[in-house]
């Protein structure tokens, strides 16, 4: 199996990357902002019949802006460090071709870096988190997606070892998802919950929690999709094999 230069995946992982975020920049701005206006209104609602002083430091036009510039950033970001991770391992990925390799490492990245860290620590609405309590938290979410992304490893690992070994079909795909599920699980039961109270209607708690997931779902597919896409299509035979390979 040829190795796929690095300039071609990372075209390949750059250009989808970017798609996926600035598409799912769009979802959130036409699907989650309504949520976000409506938790923000509650929350001004709140500090008024307390008595306390409501300060806008940012507008929400800027703020939606925001969304759009900082999706396009999370897109690169990942798309890079996807392009990484894919130059790296890619003949230790599962899958016969780059394209099913590809989606693979995003089925992995989509687990270990997005599902599995937001079942333990879900996103929140405005209004949510108290602002001395932010610290702990970024550390709890931090330690989490360590071990997460460390058992994204360890299973990867594993399943290269199986695959040398020859081993029945069902033992290379079951024991490295148990090795994900389990090292997470301990994880997440080992970890403590999230130390802040939830101060908003249950409705809308729900309602911005599935938004937020429904958003990071798709960046992975988008993501895993669109490379497997453009890197099964730069490196189709009869291609300049100096481009596609290394």
């Amino acid at each position: 199996m040829p190795r796929i230069s690095a300039g071609t995946i990372f075209k390949a992982a750059i250009v989808a990357g970017l798609a996926a975020g600035l598409l799912v920049a769009l979802f959130h701005f036409v699907i989650t902002e309504p949520v976000i206006e409506q938790a923000i209104d509650l929350e001004a609602q709140r500090k008024a019949a307390e008595g306390m002083e409501e300060m806008e430091v940012i507008s929400r036009p800027v703020q939606q802006a925001g969304l759009f510039l900082g999706f396009f950033v999370y897109g690169l970001i990942w798309s890079l460090l996807f392009g990484v991770v894919y130059t790296l391992a890619q003949r230790i990925l599962p899958g016969s071709t780059p394209g099913r390799r590809g989606l693979a490492l995003a089925l992995v990245g989509y687990w270990c870096l997005g599902l599995a860290p937001f079942l333990k620590y879900p996103a929140n609405p405005p209004g949510v988190g108290d602002a001395e309590s932010i610290t702990f938290r970024q550390t709890l979410y931090l330690a989490f997606l360590v071990i997460s992304v460390l058992s994204g490893v360890l299973a990867v690992a594993v399943f290269h070892h199986l695959d040398r070994q020859r081993g029945p079909l069902w033992q290379r795909i079951a024991i490295p998802m148990a090795v994900l599920l389990v090292v997470v699980g301990l994880a997440g039961a080992l970890l403590p919950p999230n130390p802040d109270a939830v101060e908003v209607p249950v409705y809308l708690l729900d309602e911005f929690r599935q938004r937020s997931l429904l958003g990071l779902t798709l960046f992975w597919i988008l993501l895993g999709g669109g490379f497997a896409l453009l890197i099964s299509r730069s490196t189709v035979p009869g291609k300049d094999q100096r481009r596609a390979f290394a």
